[in-house]
């Protein structure tokens, strides 16, 4: 499967369980927009990433794992939309499971500052999804899904369009 395949395939199948669990699963909430709008956006962001490492990443048993791993948090948190708590955990779920998959990539391939650059930026993600899991349990779920949602949509929007990260650049040897 060409990475331009495996990234469309994984971004239809994140963006089906999303809409499923949005019209079928989800409470009616005032929490439900601002996780469908992170939702998205994720899914948006794993098409590049997927696209962009699957070009490269080792074909071994340690990078199918991971990857399972990452598709079974994601479709845990398309699940969770409208819960506050759960979307919380599940979000920071994805940021905690995503480094470990690049780390295991490291002296694998020549991409060695890209790679510490995706860890970098995933372990932001994973201090922020504690601090808003942390926020929503303290009580401020509202507000947290407002401030994960578009705090998230501005980063990516930087990371995609003003200085895209999901550039593999010179080789580092």
């Amino acid at each position: 499967m060409t990475p331009n395949v495996k990234a469309l395939l994984a971004c239809i199948v994140f963006a089906l369980a999303g809409v499923v669990s949005a019209l079928f699963f989800a409470p009616l909430s005032s929490l439900t927009v601002p996780h469908i709008i992170f939702y998205a956006v994720l899914t948006l962001n794993s098409y590049f990433s997927v696209r962009l490492f699957a070009a490269i990443q080792p074909q071994d048993t340690w990078q199918f794992i991971a990857d399972a791993i990452l598709v079974a948090v994601y479709l845990a948190l398309a699940l969770s939309i409208g819960n506050a708590v759960w979307f919380a955990f599940f979000a920071l779920s994805v940021f905690i499971a995503a480094p470990p998959k690049y780390a295991l990539m490291l002296g694998k391939i020549p991409y060695t500052r890209l790679l510490k650059k995706k860890i970098r930026i995933d372990l932001m993600g994973t201090a922020f999804c504690a601090l808003i899991l942390g926020a929503t349990i303290l009580g401020y779920q509202f507000q947290s899904a407002w401030a994960l949602a578009l705090i998230f949509l501005v980063a990516n929007m930087y990371l995609l369009m003003i200085k895209p990260m999901y550039r593999l650049g010179e080789r580092d040897s």
